[in-house]
């Protein structure tokens, strides 16, 4: 089942791509490489029969989708117009078989109620460099999400990555323009060759969960144009999307879903959008938000559905308006060939229950998924060749970790919560190292929400033990009330005092760690927890409350703690503890504090508080312990470090969750073959790093993640993943290069976001301020080697038609075969304050030992230019520049200069 896109797109691309098909790379980042094969198209749902009257032109399918849905537009009421614009939950027009939009969400996989293939996190398709892998990655979402009856997908996540705290950069692609644009090209392109068309998110500067409904991401027009709106260019241009979905946040002072510029002048005019932007859920301000160029509003219908009807027969909204906005949205249908060939059930109103998807379908991305895991896996260090393993020489393996035994991944909208075919990181080790004893111990306790705020690590749940009800934890009783009044509204153990509420806890989330939940996330509530607290060993804690509202601590019935917590922070007091000795301990906790229940949970605070300890040096809690027993018991160790982290929830700091520092040092300590796997959503923090001779950056892996480390471990595949992200050295270097926290932003309603940084984002930051990161963009290793040579430069064309191709020659001269990431990266540009470094083109290059390969790029057009806000277009800077091509923003093997005309 081929819809009339796919086929136009597909030949296009050739068209595009054909000077380096024969070569096999890549072309200003847009990969010709053989990828997996295409999965099988679904088969046919709800095809509409029978040849095109002479009074129902909109069903010739030989005619364009323009102009069959101008026809059909033409036979429609203006309630029918309404309908057709109605969001994910209206009727559609069954008159003429016009089906209603029904959307899924999909960054990384469909998120439907049916177990649904769960894929590697954006970021960790991000680190494959690979748009081949991309378009495939697309293509499976975009076939499972048809196959459970959906007709549209909302994604791929085009967030570019400005701060590392982004609460939701596990979805998106990282921080640099130009992978950006590739990656969700890729992806788009992929998605609708299945009869469905993709929603891309979020238009545009949505770069923070903290108060994302009324941020104002206050930024300069070049930095607008050249680095954030430049990859939806891209994917606008190269991918053609059915749709857009416009963000929450604000842009110089208007809201991204109400701002002329950003969406009628910009997105759709000179990006050329074909099809419909679509709100946000409920990202909508109201009736002027048509007139700006917004199409679809919802889902609530304060401003769709009979409201906008009246509206319009009032002369509030120009009929002309609706007109547009509904053929933009058949058009889409048309052209995505979701109206000849809608999905099962999409015409059924109200909507059916999903559809499960056959096994077959399943099995196919399940591989796909563990192939794209190990592709982004990104080898960050391996000294002494401590990888890959080899089972023949060990006996014994021991796996640390929490959630290493558990399904790790993000939370939000874009959190695939049933996958169907889950493999942890334990599951997949243990399969893989045959004949080895594989041991597991969690070593510490599994990461939530609330861990995404700073402060000490909450005490573990082995040293906490609750005055009645069973199990390690403190009782925990909940009011609905700020006053404690009354009966408690629940009571349960909680293993731990770490709460913090938002869509990833208490609606969307994957962790093991249950949220408060309704109604307590939505009004001011109280709690109070007692039980007892047993220390390790002897010494001095300093107990520790992190919180947002009034909170009180006390130890032995002596008040230590009392704070209104009138501004997020962290009182802590010094008690001597000894060894074993049961301490009686009650915390109460009001959130009371101004604003922090305002705007829902798009906007606001809510309850937040973390019991925490510092403990002595020497100190290791109970479970910390057994996991150092078992790691010095083995011949290897593997610790898995990971954290929570979820849309709506930006991260407070960068510093793993519940203290797995400690846990990495002591297991280190204890054995020195100790590998480091982080399963994380971003960078973190690594104090660790000297002590370990190898770490492995596996990001949220889906759920072939356990297959995805096993293989890597043991060197059955390469790693070949790159950074899509620096990683700093410190908290602080993300202040020096203006990336600045956003959980700052907690408590103000309305806050402004300066982007002071201008075109210096990532690690064009770095290189302006002369920092050195932990991690550069673009760093991967290999267990192979490579060398580059002969690099020659081509400059053709003048001004604005300015091109210019890099060739060269790259050799691997190690022992194993392997996949390199070639990078090109522009120098500054001559007369124009410019990064040192910009990424301008890419190549994936698969040798076998001993084997080179002539590599050719053609470079980005946009990397030879600069935005001139006075001319409000792009400008070629002529003159001369460098040209460099190496394995990492930092790694630089060749430089030539090229002159521009």
């Amino acid at each position: 089942m081929v819809s009339s896109k796919s086929v136009s797109m597909s030949s296009s691309l050739r068209r595009l791509l054909a000077p380096a098909v024969a070569t096999g790379l890549l072309v200003a980042g847009l990969s010709v490489t053989s990828g997996t094969p295409a999965s099988a198209a679904p088969p046919p749902a709800q095809v509409r029969q029978g040849p095109a009257q002479a009074d129902e032109p909109w069903l010739d399918r030989e005619q364009p989708a323009a102009r069959r849905a101008r026809a059909l537009l033409s036979r429609m009421t203006l309630a029918q117009k309404v309908a057709t614009i109605d969001q994910n939950s209206g009727t559609g027009v069954p008159a003429l078989d016009v089906p209603p939009i029904r959307s899924i969400d999909g960054c990384c996989g469909v998120t439907g109620t049916v177990p649904t293939t769960a894929m590697p996190a954006g970021i960790a398709l991000a680190s494959t460099f690979g748009p081949a892998q991309a378009r495939s990655y697309g293509r499976a979402i975009g076939e499972e999400a048809y196959k459970t009856g959906f007709n549209s997908i909302a994604g791929p996540t085009m967030d570019l990555l400005k701060t590392p705290f982004n609460g939701r950069m596990w979805e998106s692609f990282g921080e640099d323009p130009l992978l950006n644009g590739a990656l969700a090209t890729a992806q788009v392109n992929g998605e609708e060759s299945n009869d469905v068309w993709a929603i891309p998110k979020h238009y545009n500067l949505n770069n923070q969960e903290t108060r994302r409904g009324h941020v104002n991401a206050q930024v300069g027009e070049r930095a607008l144009n050249e680095v954030y709106t430049r990859p939806w260019e891209m994917m606008v241009q190269h991918a053609k999307p059915g749709a857009v979905m416009c963000s929450f946040n604000r842009v110089n002072g208007r809201y991204a879903c109400s701002n002329a510029r950003l969406m009628r002048n910009t997105l759709k005019g000179r990006l050329g959008l074909d099809g419909y932007i679509t709100s946000d859920f409920d990202a909508g301000h109201g009736f002027g938000d048509y007139a700006a160029g917004l199409d679809v509003s919802g889902p609530t219908e304060t401003w769709a559905g009979a409201a906008l009807v009246e509206a319009v027969r009032n002369g509030v909204v120009p009929r002309s308006r609706v007109n547009d906005a509904a053929f933009r949205v058949l058009y889409t249908m048309i052209e995505s060939g979701v109206y000849d060939n809608p999905p099962p059930g999409a015409t059924t109103v109200p909507a059916p229950p999903q559809p499960t998807i056959d096994q077959a379908t399943l099995d196919e991305h399940d591989g796909l998924a563990a192939r794209i895991g190990a592709a982004g896996a990104v080898l960050l260090k391996n000294q002494g060749q401590a990888l890959p393993l080899a089972a023949d020489d060990l006996d014994s393996l021991a796996v640390i970790g929490a959630d290493a035994d558990y399904y790790i991944a993000g939370g939000g909208a874009g959190a695939v919560a049933n996958p169907a075919n889950l493999t942890t990181i334990v599951d997949g080790i243990t399969a893989r190292a045959s004949g080895v004893d594989v041991s597991y111990s969690a070593g510490v306790d599994s990461p939530g929400l609330g861990d995404t705020m700073p402060g000490p690590a909450p005490v573990p749940s082995g040293s906490l033990a609750p005055d009645t009800g069973s199990g390690d934890g403190l009782r925990g009783q909940y009011w609905t009330n700020p006053t404690f009044a009354g009966a408690p509204f629940a009571t349960r153990v909680d293993t731990q005092v770490n709460i913090r509420t938002g869509i990833g806890s208490d609606f969307s989330s994957t962790s093991r760690v249950s949220g408060i939940g309704s109604p307590l996330n939505l009004a001011p509530m109280s709690a109070r927890w007692t039980g007892t607290i047993t220390a390790p060993a002897d010494g001095t804690y300093r107990l520790s409350l992190s919180h947002l509202g009034t909170a009180r601590l006390y130890v032995d019935g002596e008040l230590l703690i009392d704070d209104p917590g009138s501004t997020y922070g962290t009182q802590d007091t010094a008690v001597e503890m000894t060894a074993g000795e049961a301490r009686d301990v009650r915390i109460e906790y009001v959130a009371d504090v101004a604003n922090q229940f305002n705007g829902g949970l798009n906007d606001q605070a809510g309850p937040m508080i973390r019991f925490g300890w510092t403990m002595p040096d020497d100190a290791l809690a109970p479970r910390m312990e057994r996991a150092v027993a078992a790691a010095e018991d083995a011949d290897v160790a593997v610790v898995v470090v990971r954290d929570y982290t979820s849309e709506g929830s930006d991260r407070g700091t960068l510093t793993l969750p519940q203290d797995q520092d400690r846990l990495v040092r002591a297991v280190a300590a204890a054995n020195p073959r100790t590998v480091v796997v982080l399963a994380t959503s971003g960078p973190v923090l690594m104090p660790w790093l000297a002590d370990v001779p190898a770490a492995v950056q596996v990001w949220y892996g889906g759920q072939a993640q356990g297959r995805t480390v096993a293989s890597t471990l043991f060197g059955d595949v390469n790693p070949s993943g790159k950074l899509p992200v620096t990683f700093p050295a410190t908290e602080a270097q993300v202040d020096r290069i203006g990336a600045r926290n956003p959980f700052r932003h907690l408590n103000i309603v309305n806050p402004t976001d300066r982007y002071e940084e201008g075109v210096f984002v990532g690690y064009k930051g770095y290189d302006k301020a002369g920092l050195r990161p932990l991690f550069p963009f673009g760093h991967g290793l290999s267990y192979t080697q490579f060398r580059y040579g002969n690099l020659q430069l081509r400059s053709t064309g003048r001004g604005q038609r300015a091109a210019v191709v890099a060739t060269f020659r790259v050799r691997n001269v190690g022992s194993r075969a392997g996949t390199e990431i070639a990078q090109v990266y522009t120098g500054k540009l001559p007369r124009v304050t410019s990064p040192r470094r910009s990424l301008a083109g890419f190549a994936r290059v698969q040798l076998e030992p001993g084997a080179a390969t002539t590599v050719r790029v053609r470079l980005d057009r946009r990397a030879l230019q600069s935005w001139k806000p006075r001319r409000d277009a792009w400008v070629t800077a002529r003159g001369g520049r460098s040209i460099s091509v190496g394995t990492s923003s930092r790694d630089i093997s060749l430089t030539k200069r090229v002159r521009v005309r």
